[in-house]
């Protein structure tokens, strides 16, 4: 198995992967500082699905331990775990031990070196790093080697490497395609017209191929998304299909009576995305998604990937009593474990969060200038589990947020798109969105061969261990 350690909770600070048994973690320069895991099934798992990482209090392996299976553990500081910044040395081993659920996937290994020929420091990338600073070896790239991971797709996978953090600036692409196992490339000067990449690299953004189905849902026709989306059917290798459907049967409020279905009429496991355009969830005082509520919340328990653009803030509960405050209606997000409001609000400047910064959601493919957007009523929250990927300059409320539920993510921005030159816009965004919702998507969704149901060929098996 793969092994990220953290210096900071939430996989913040320093970063270090590992694959084999550390007998003290003053080897890799980790000694009582990790502070979150990052855990994944390696190219063997399947021939031993028991085992385990180990992390000790003690080097050689002594004193109290912490075990985990596959999973991703933003704060070992915290209850059941009490144990940030005791981690003396690492092992791997069965262990009977119940722990918490598996996830991840590698679609792909990643070794760079700083020095041509495979030599001097070097470090393992299994998944995106939007700055290299984090792990030491920002503008130090001279050599690479690529290979498959255990969850490889069957269409293969791009690497871009770009000039600056955060996805930006010039790219090239050295990824491997259906037919390819591994690249090297022992001095990234003899790369045809990429002499002056070498030593530039700041980030780099893995993304496996695949397609990648999405339900387009509409409860206000005013919205343009869904001429745009249907548009977008192949984004950076990438291949989108969408179905649209009209929830809203009323056509005293923008709806359809004639062509309107319930939500839970669609099977939504056929699907990785689903995307509620601008006021889909309802507006003007309806609500459009009592009856797949739950099942809205099951998909993305299960991994799927839920987007909201802007939504409504104009109320009517069951009763008919209009909110005369910020509220929430209808459960499709697990508002009772994660309160969240929506406030009525006007167009506002935006300013992106080094979260939103880091998904690349603002600059790939696109770079985005977010005050040219038109932004509608937006959603506000004190609830940590929230990322905030924007907010408004003026109050700082939320403008983008992203829940992690389940295996899955609720991800949304409250843009505007009621009329052709909002949404002409938006354009550029959008096509960014779907670029990141795939890329959630793989790592997540049912529906993608990416969870360790088509492993590597054993004959491709590599195990690293990284240096001081």
């Amino acid at each position: 198995m793969f092994v990220e350690v953290f210096e900071h909770v939430n996989y913040h600070g320093r970063k270090i992967t590992l694959i084999d048994s550390i007998p003290n973690t003053t080897e890799i320069g980790a000694q009582d500082v990790i502070s979150s895991i990052k855990i994944y099934k390696g190219p063997s798992f399947g021939a031993a699905p028991n085992y385990k990482a180990i992390f000790h209090e003690h080097h050689n392996f002594r004193g109290r331990r912490l075990v985990l299976a596959p999973g991703f553990y933003p704060n070992i500081h915290e209850i059941p775990y009490n144990f940030g910044d005791a981690i003396t040395s690492i092992s791997f081993s069965p262990a009977a031990h119940p722990t918490p659920p598996e996830y991840g996937s590698v679609p792909i290994i990643i070794e760079v070196f700083r020095e041509v020929d495979f030599s001097g420091q070097r470090s393992v990338i299994l998944r995106d790093v939007s700055s290299m600073f984090e792990i030491g070896m920002n503008d130090a790239i001279s050599s690479i080697r690529i290979q498959r991971g255990p969850n490889f797709p069957f269409s293969g996978c791009h690497i871009f490497l770009y000039e600056h953090v955060n996805f930006e600036g010039r790219r090239i692409n050295l990824g491997l395609n259906s037919r390819q196992f591994q690249q090297s490339i022992r001095n990234m000067r003899a790369l045809p017209n990429s002499q002056s990449f070498s030593d530039i690299i700041s980030s780099i953004k893995i993304v496996p191929l695949g397609v990648f189905r999405v339900l387009i849902v509409v409860g206000d026709h005013l919205t343009g998304e869904p001429a745009v989306l249907e548009s977008l059917t192949m984004l950076e290798g990438l291949e989108f299909q969408f179905t649209t459907v009209n929830v809203n049967d009323n056509p005293d409020n923008r709806g359809d009576a004639n062509n309107a279905i319930k939500l839970s009429t669609i099977l939504l496991s056929d699907y990785d995305i689903i995307w509620f355009t601008w006021n889909a969830p309802g507006h003007d005082g309806e609500y459009f998604l009592d009856d797949a509520d739950e099942e809205i919340k099951e998909f993305v328990r299960k991994g799927g990937i839920v987007w909201a653009s802007a939504m409504d803030n104009n109320i009517v509960q069951p009763d008919g009593v209009h909110a005369t405050e910020p509220e929430w209606r209808g459960d499709w997000m697990p508002v009772d474990r994660h309160p969240i409001l929506v406030t009525n609000s006007s167009d506002s400047n935006v300013e992106i969060t080094e979260d939103g910064q880091k998904t690349g959601m603002f600059t790939w493919p696109h770079k985005i200038n977010v005050d040219s957007l038109v932004t509608d009523d937006h959603w506000v929250t004190d609830d940590p589990s929230y990322h905030k990927l924007a907010i408004r300059e003026d109050n700082k409320d939320a403008v983008s947020i992203l829940l992690p539920w389940g295996e899955g993510y609720y991800v949304g921005f409250a843009i505007d798109t009621r009329d052709a030159h909002k949404t002409a816009v938006a354009k550029p965004l959008i096509e960014n969105i779907l670029c990141y919702l795939a890329n959630l998507a793989w790592q997540t969704s049912p529906r993608q061969p990416l969870k360790g149901r088509h492993a590597a060929s054993p004959n491709s098996e590599i195990m690293f261990q990284v240096k001081k």
